[in-house]
């Protein structure tokens, strides 16, 4: 019902319902920050009028499953954050950007998110895809040239990437506690690993180095307790702690 909902100048302000499952009147442009924060919802139904979702909007809500529409174009950090019933997330346009201020992720402990929809030109090595908890695989596309810093930070249950030729670059905390990550292959384009691309891996054993790597950074690989010693050819610049000591060449 319309009164269920707060609305100034087309601006979603808050949702005072009780209802699980609420839809969201058309004509409304923009759902403002904290606009369902600790709702207990399951579902929302956006309309198409909607292009933008604000910073923490729906942080800490009950939701199990959303969709967002074509007509969204920009979704702020932390948006879904806290969600932590949260399990499917489904996008519809691939031209959508989000964060704000640098900070490009819009989840934040989600630990049962596993079913993440994303259109087929939507790069997946931006950070959207940062604290997907339960997501077991990601294929990069082939137009993908850098894995953004924190790109799937934290998501707990990544087993596989699969890197495309032409990415030249592992951002730093890439991957950082992907704790059930266990093989990388780096393609021979991959020229740059930054600080703390891979920390906290510690069921990583296998590393698969590109031939043109020219600098790993601080920390890359800290904590990364699995991985044994190798043997690196043609490095122009490995930082001193970038694996913790272990004895690397």
């Amino acid at each position: 019902m319309s009164e269920d909902f707060e609305i100034k100048r087309k601006v979603l302000i808050k949702y005072n319902g009780k209802s699980k499952n609420p839809v969201i009147p058309e004509g409304v442009r923009k759902i403002a920050p904290d606009a369902f924060a600790s709702a207990k919802i399951e579902t929302v139904s956006i309309p198409e009028t909607v292009t933008e979702i604000c910073e923490n909007a729906f942080i800490g809500s009950y939701l199990k499953e959303v969709t967002i529409p074509k007509s969204v174009e920009h979704i702020g950090e932390g948006a879904f954050g806290l969600c932590e019933h949260l399990e499917s997330f489904t996008v519809l346009n691939g031209k959508m950007t989000f964060g704000t201020n640098g900070i490009s992720f819009i989840f934040c402990a989600n630990k049962r998110l596993s079913e993440v929809n994303l259109p087929d030109d939507m790069p997946r090595a931006t950070g959207f895809l940062s604290s997907a908890g339960k997501l077991k695989s990601v294929e990069l596309l082939p137009t993908e040239t850098e894995i953004k810093p924190m790109a799937f930070y934290s998501c707990a249950s990544l087993k596989e990437v699969l890197i495309p030729e032409g990415v030249t670059k592992i951002g730093a905390s890439a991957f950082m506690d992907c704790v059930s990550l266990r093989k990388i292959v780096l393609p021979e384009s991959v020229a740059e690993i930054e600080d703390r691309a891979f920390e906290n891996c510690f069921r990583l054993r296998t590393v698969v180095f590109s031939g043109n790597l020219k600098k790993i950074g601080s920390g890359a690989f800290n904590d990364c307790d699995s991985l044994g010693a190798r043997t690196i050819a043609k490095i122009e610049k490995i930082s001193d702690n970038a694996f913790c000591g272990r004895e690397w060449d």
